[in-house]
């Protein structure tokens, strides 16, 4: 099995409840309420399935300094970080979209 590109967990916030975060780098952490990675997981896999003709994916989650902000190509997603992009083909995005649907419970 390929290792997985990025990595999406659960952690409390003290005023916001439960929070997903998704680690795209070392350095680059998101950090979503649980409707914020709704709203991304239904994003993803809409754009995934041709379902949404929309190119580009933008959110700024309200705990964090930066936003998710992820350009969609033909065979994948490309996820702007400081560092440069961060690429998904659609099989990632499936899995982004899973992962972060798991982690809301």
């Amino acid at each position: 099995m390929p290792e997985q590109l990025f990595s999406v967990s659960g952690t409390r916030h003290r005023l916001l409840g439960k929070q997903i975060e998704l680690q795209l780098a070392e350095d680059f952490v998101l950090k979503f309420t649980q409707a914020e990675a709704s709203t991304l997981s239904f994003a993803l896999v809409a754009v995934r399935d041709g379902i949404s003709p929309e190119r580009e994916i933008y959110m700024s989650p309200i705990a964090s300094d930066a936003a998710f902000v992820g350009t969609v190509l033909d065979h994948g997603i490309s996820i702007a970080m400081p560092a440069g992009a961060f690429e998904l083909d659609w099989s990632g995005v499936g899995s982004l979209a899973e992962s972060l649907a798991v982690a809301i419970g």
